[in-house]
């Protein structure tokens, strides 16, 4: 039983050498798994339209807040502008904010165990370390890690400075960072605001109104700030995800589904706390302090906020922000032992069941209830077939004023093509796509996309799928497709001579010419039904007509004249 003396976990001089070994094998194998999400390409464009002079938009012109990480992108692009990749920044900048928010974790750690007299035993820390989901978000291409060093490191501050000044400003400004990174760092920052006022109970209200105001202080300028840009640059404060992804309209099943999935893969989270909570049985009461709550609020309102909007399609992710708060939960769980010796074995016991190989998920891409994992959908030789197929694609259509649109999971075959003009189908780069309404659930962020009144109404030339042989018909050659090469198919929704006859002087481009389907319609017309000559004519009027050179005048004014004629046949 705990005689009240300090029992060091382990000795002093070795525990430099053992962090450092730790940090060592943890970095190696983050840097071994690194890759880049489809999704983190949208925010890659918008950083290089902003250092090409564009603005901060995906297309020049449209104004549109297609990304979800402020901070995030503008880095990149500060990155873009001194001539580091986009790619490369990225996964540099995601391991660095994962590397420091375990440092944060551990010095957290470290300070209560000096200020305590208790054991150092760095659970948090080494969870974050260890843990092969947030290896694999550290990077990734997206902010995540970056937004979770934002939110804890913030809440940290707040909770080792109290009531002094300078801590409570520095805190008020990192959760503001942690604002600009993403929209729902506003739950952590309004936590942090509560705790503010809560930092000195027995203090009388005008001095805890003070408290409250330095917390604030940061987060009043910079959300002022925000604001003002949002609505006088893109006209709207969300951006196209939030509508996109029906955020308002909860979906507590899936979110269900999601946070199980991971707790499901990571079983020692669940096994944890039993077993502490047994060891610590005499002195639970010791775990009801104002700091452990701001944990557990951090924690549970995140983690309702991630249920209420359905969680994510990609595993994990939207989790992750909360997992350092429930990790400093199990770590104070852990110092609660009535059993210094048992505590010690739990702690070492977690992280080897934390360092295993998880099964759920294997190398393969694979959904599970509609939640994938991700980073085996793009694989390096995946994104470097993109890259090579983009350029290409991008290089056949250089100069025409071609308006593309591309479906899920090529985001970053669209940033490699360098195209003026580029439509994400499922809402990601267009309000008027994200605001749809939403007639079914599905894949989250997938639920709704543009269909064929949309395009033609924004003038699509060419739709690009994920799959091209989608576009082979029993074998035989589609009069409504080209072929960039041999690796690149498109549909041709709007066939545009501007667009299309620079390529026909291309020998690796492959399509029927405009004069051939207008001649086989011509035909078909002739030889249909009045009922389906009209179709025909409903078509062309579509595919061609619509904005057609006036040397096609007279043609089209014969088809309809063929098609009127035919309605009048008894």
């Amino acid at each position: 039983m705990d005689d009240g003396r300090r029992v060091p976990a382990l000795n002093d001089r070795r525990l430099p050498w053992l962090a450092a070994t730790l940090v060592l094998i943890c970095l190696l194998r983050a840097v071994q798994m690194a890759w880049l999400c489809d999704d983190a390409f949208i925010s890659f464009r918008y950083a290089r339209n902003l250092v090409d002079g564009l603005g901060l938009v995906y297309n020049a012109g449209e104004y549109v807040e297609g990304y979800t990480n402020l901070l995030w992108t503008l880095a990149i692009a500060a990155t873009l502008k001194i001539g580091i990749a986009a790619e490369s920044m990225a996964q540099v900048l995601g391991i660095a904010s994962w590397l420091a928010l375990s440092a944060a974790l551990a010095r957290w750690s470290w300070l209560r165990a000096r200020r305590e007299g208790r054991v150092f035993l760095p659970l948090a820390a080494s969870l974050n370390l260890l843990l092969e989901d947030t290896q694999r978000w550290a990077t990734g291409g997206l902010e995540t890690s970056l937004f979770s060093l934002l939110s804890c490191g913030g809440l940290l501050l707040l909770a080792a400075g109290g009531p002094r000044r300078g801590f409570q400003l520095g805190a008020g400004a990192v959760l503001a960072l942690a604002c600009l990174t993403r929209p729902d760092g506003a739950i952590f920052a309004t936590l942090g605001v509560v705790y503010g006022y809560c930092l000195r109970p027995a203090a009388r209200p005008a001095a805890r109104l003070r408290d409250v105001a330095w917390v604030a202080l940061p987060l009043v300028l910079v959300g002022a700030a925000l604001v003002a840009f949002k609505l006088r640059y893109y006209g709207d404060l969300l951006p196209t995800a939030f509508y996109s992804k029906s955020a308002l309209a909860h979906y507590y099943g899936q979110g269900l589904r999601y946070v199980w999935l991971f707790f499901a893969r990571n079983w020692f989270a669940l096994s944890f706390v039993p077993i502490a909570l047994w060891l610590a049985r005499a002195r639970l009461a010791r775990l009801a302090t104002p700091t452990n709550g701001l944990w557990l609020a951090a924690f549970g309102v995140f983690t309702y906020y991630v249920v209420h909007s359905a969680g994510d399609f990609m595993y994990a992710r939207r989790l992750l922000p909360a997992l350092a708060f429930l990790w400093l939960l199990f770590e104070e769980l852990l110092h609660a032992s009535a059993v210094r010796r048992g505590a010690q074995g739990l702690f070492v016991a977690t992280l080897l069941a934390a360092a295993l190989p998880r099964t759920i998920y294997p190398a393969t891409p694979r959904f599970v209830d509609g939640i994938t994992n991700e980073w085996a959908h793009y694989p390096r030789a995946y994104v470097a077939a993109a890259r090579l197929h983009g350029e290409a694609f991008g290089a056949m259509l250089d100069g025409t004023p071609v308006r593309a649109a591309f479906e899920g999971g090529l985001a970053m075959f669209a940033y490699y093509s360098r195209l003026p003009y580029l439509v994400e189908m499922t809402g990601l780069t267009q309000y008027s796509l994200a605001k749809q309404p939403l007639l079914g659930r599905g894949r989250i962020g997938h639920e709704k996309s543009a269909d064929g009144r949309w395009l033609t109404d924004h003038h699509i030339h060419l739709l690009l799928f994920h799959d091209p042989q989608l576009l082979v018909a029993d074998g035989h050659r589609r009069f409504d497709v080209v072929r960039f090469g041999t690796h690149v198919t498109a549909k041709i929704w709007k066939y545009s001579d501007a667009v299309m006859d620079p390529l026909r002087r291309r020998g690796d481009v492959d399509f029927i010419p405009i004069e051939m389907v207008l001649a086989q319609a011509e035909r078909d017309i002739a030889a249909a039904s009045a009922h389906d000559a009209q179709l025909i004519m409903h078509f062309l009027e579509r595919y061609y007509f619509a904005d057609a050179p006036p040397s096609r005048t007279s043609l089209a004014a014969r088809l309809r004249q063929m098609v009127a004629a035919k309605s009048q046949e008894p």
